[in-house]
């Protein structure tokens, strides 16, 4: 790999990371809820079953995509993220095709679990890691900054998938979806990519100023000590709820709308509006992240969700639906922040790749298993109010947590070299 010099550029390579951060981020959402939800109904259609078993095959499919996150992880420790980030967008594309092809809800299972791993267990991942390696002390609002990337997608994706539906038929969309993928992401990888900065005489944060006066040392936590911690479940705790409960909403936003009386371009405009209040929630938490701790920051992100959760349930109608949409974009937008840039400001780089792998499947099982209390809820109530208001307490519970869990302690030297880290 040719290495990157600075003096052959005009500017820092931190920002070329920090757009190919953003990019990929921009590029999962083929694999995104947001994005598969606008396939649901006609997929379920065509291919003759119940939103309940297509529902299971999304949830199974999820949780068995994002296995192999911890296994990717290391590997972008090991390996660095260029050949990672190649290697997955390949894999995103080839997914898409196969999606194209499906004929059975096995099949469905086994296309969303290709999917789903490729865009969330891997490409989401790898797109976080790149900037996190470049960005330390301004980490929060580059990780926040390269997160719009996904409210970008959420933005444009949902209608650019609508219209190829209606144009190709759901099929010929994920062949066109994989073309795109191709052209775009996978280039992009193998160009643009590179490991940390240090390797290449580099500063990190793009040359910047420090963003704080009295900066403290980075931490270097293994994978095993971070399991330790209680920050580490807290943040897992509020990515599994916000996984969960976000991840089912979107997914039956359509169904959820029309029993709210809202019809289906008025709720692809939600979405649209879901995802401007997220880029701006992702911004302006990655904002409050370089100069607060993350865990204070949890409680507010799980009292929007807590709200989102609730609005659904408590009536129907234009006003409530908005509410609804700004509530739960804030609440995305805050915990992708937090999410972002957390593990790696309590933990450290030198091994985030095993420590985010780690976290990666708890949180995405959230969006594995999240839609089956829904669908279960439909189909025993005829609503989902039951589902909705249980969803309320618990975002709740997880914001009056955080204010019980203590900021890790720094691991000594010896301490970091007398234990190996677990394989999960």
């Amino acid at each position: 790999m040719r290495a990157v010099s600075q003096r052959t550029l005009a500017f820092h390579y931190g920002w070329i990371i920090l757009g190919a951060g953003t990019f990929g981020s921009f590029m999962t959402l083929p694999g995104q809820t947001a994005g598969i939800s606008v396939f649901f109904d006609p997929i379920t259609t065509d291919l003759g079953i119940s939103h309940t078993s297509a529902s299971i095959a999304y949830a199974v499919g999820t949780f068995a995509g994002i296995l192999p996150a911890p296994v990717i992880g290391r590997w972008i420790d090991r390996r660095g993220p260029r050949l990672t980030a190649t290697i997955i967008a390949g894999g995103l594309a080839l997914a898409c095709a196969l999606m194209a092809t499906v004929q059975s809800a096995m099949m469905l299972l086994v296309g969303f679990a290709l999917l789903r791993g490729a865009a969330i267990g891997g490409l989401s991942l790898v797109s976080q890691q790149v900037v996190n390696l470049w960005f330390v002390r301004r980490r929060g609002i580059a990780a926040a900054a390269a997160s719009l990337g996904l409210a970008a997608g959420s933005m444009s994706f949902p209608k650019l998938m609508d219209s190829l539906v209606a144009l190709y038929g759901w099929r010929g969309a994920y062949l066109a979806l994989a073309g795109i993928v191709a052209l775009t992401i996978l280039p992009v990888a193998a160009a643009l990519f590179r490991d940390r900065p240090e390797k290449f005489g580099l500063s990190t944060d793009a040359g910047l100023p420090p963003a704080a006066d009295d900066p403290q040392e980075e931490p270097s936590f293994t994978r095993e000590q971070a399991l330790r911690t209680g920050v580490f479940w807290l943040l897992c705790g509020a990515g599994f709820l916000t996984n969960a409960i976000g991840t089912a909403l979107l997914l039956n936003h359509f169904s959820i709308m029309r029993t709210a009386g809202i019809a289906h371009d008025d709720a692809l405009l939600l979405l649209s509006l879901l995802a401007g209040v997220q880029a701006f929630a992702t911004l302006g938490t990655g904002f409050l992240v370089d100069r607060y701790e993350p865990r204070y920051l949890i409680p507010l992100a799980m009292l929007m969700l807590a709200l989102a959760s609730a609005l659904p349930a408590l009536g129907s109608g234009i006003v409530i639906t908005v509410l609804y949409a700004l509530s739960l974009g804030g609440a995305y937008g805050s915990q992708q922040a937090i999410n972002a840039a957390g593990y790696a400001q309590y933990f450290g780089r030198d091994h985030l790749g095993a420590i985010r792998g780690a976290s990666f499947v708890f949180g995405i099982a959230g969006a594995a298993f999240g839609p089956l209390p829904f669908a279960a809820s439909v189909d025993w109530t005829g609503s989902y109010t039951a589902v909705l208001s249980s969803c309320c307490v618990l975002c709740i519970v997880c914001g009056a947590v955080a204010f019980a869990i203590k900021r890790p302690s720094t691991p000594s030297a010896s301490m970091i070299n007398s234990k190996m880290e677990i394989t999960l």
